[in-house]
């Protein structure tokens, strides 16, 4: 069994914990912690070689979203031949054979990649995927505790990440009955825990909030619902600009929804009483209500809604909507 993990959940013990429960259990147990930051492509070819030169039963995910997403990619590795990256297309699969079976325990409340149909990597300063029902955990274990020592930045963040594929998937002309229902329970939990998680990360009903929200964000996004113009934007100045995934996510998402009120404003209107304790008062007023909300909720996580703040100046801001306007008229996935 292999469990693939960073060198900070291996350095406060929370791997060890895992380790010594399924050596136990009478299991052979090897750990691969060598993953760093955002899951690049070439970190994926380095895992794939390892699962490749051993033989493995299971492999384990432990930790966030990138240790996730590659512990998928290395059962993907276990059993197709080919270089991990012939595996990679958003919205395509690729896949040829069954992969090795995958548990998924999350220790951050943010990606959902232990209940989506992805796994992301970034390559040439883009995100891309590989997308099949094949990546899916056969088991995903959601401790609460294993969250409690998350430190504040990444637990605002990640939780920015997690509401953000809520409420997008809720917005998308894609959404239907199905979607919302995840949608809309992941919003109305992580609304109410998220700054509590912030402010006191040992509250494990507060936790426990955010990783039941974080779950049901990951399937949203993995109907046909997706994701919206939030993480079209995100996963743009994430890896071009090094801000990290969920705080990206966090400065499109307020600006994401303003954008789509003169489409959509009945529909942004019902997510006010969601996110806050307002009632619905009026369509136009109600919906540019959700947008100050969201705004301050994002400032309050100590996050700056200015690109300027994130290094990104004018010019760069203008390269980046001309880069996914030009990814749009395509007509095809986006890269990113």
């Amino acid at each position: 069994m292999l469990i693939v993990t960073d060198k900070t959940i291996a350095q406060i013990g929370l791997s060890n914990r895992v380790v010594a429960s399924l050596k136990d259990k009478g299991h052979e147990v090897e750990v691969y912690c060598d993953i760093t930051g955002e899951p690049a492509l070439a970190t994926a070819e380095l895992v794939s070689q390892y699962v490749r030169q051993r033989k493995f039963d299971v492999v384990v995910g432990l930790a966030g979203g990138s240790c996730m997403d590659m512990a998928k990619m290395g059962a993907v590795a276990a059993t197709n031949p080919k270089p991990i990256k012939e595996y990679i297309a958003f919205l395509e699969d690729r896949i040829e054979n069954k992969t090795l079976p995958k548990i998924l325990i999350p220790t951050t409340a943010g990606t959902g990649s232990e209940g989506t149909s992805y796994a992301v990597v970034v390559e040439g300063g883009f995100k891309n995927f590989m997308t099949s029902p094949s990546v899916v955990a056969d088991v995903s274990v959601i401790d609460p505790a294993l969250m409690a020592t998350c430190p504040p930045k990444q637990t605002a963040g990640s939780g920015l990440d997690a509401l953000s594929q809520c409420i997008e998937p809720y917005l998308s002309k894609a959404s239907d009955i199905f979607s919302d229902t995840f949608a809309i329970r992941g919003i109305q939990l992580i609304s109410k825990n998220l700054k509590q998680t912030y402010k006191q990360g040992d509250n494990i009903d507060a936790r426990t909030g955010m990783a039941l929200g974080a779950f049901y964000g990951g399937i949203a996004i993995s109907t046909a619902a997706g994701v919206i113009l939030g993480h079209c934007i995100s996963e743009t100045i994430g890896p071009r600009y090094k801000i990290p995934h969920g705080l990206a996510c966090g400065i499109a998402l307020p600006y994401t929804v303003k954008f789509n009120i003169p489409a959509a404003p009945e529909r942004i209107a019902t997510l006010l009483p969601l996110l806050s304790n307002e009632k619905v008062t009026g369509t136009k007023a109600s919906a540019n209500k959700v947008v100050q909300v969201i705004s301050r909720l994002v400032k309050e996580l100590g996050v700056s809604l200015a690109l300027k703040d994130h290094g990104i100046s004018k010019e760069q801001a203008l390269d980046v909507a001309k880069f996914i306007a030009n990814e749009q008229q395509k007509n095809t996935p986006y890269q990113i």
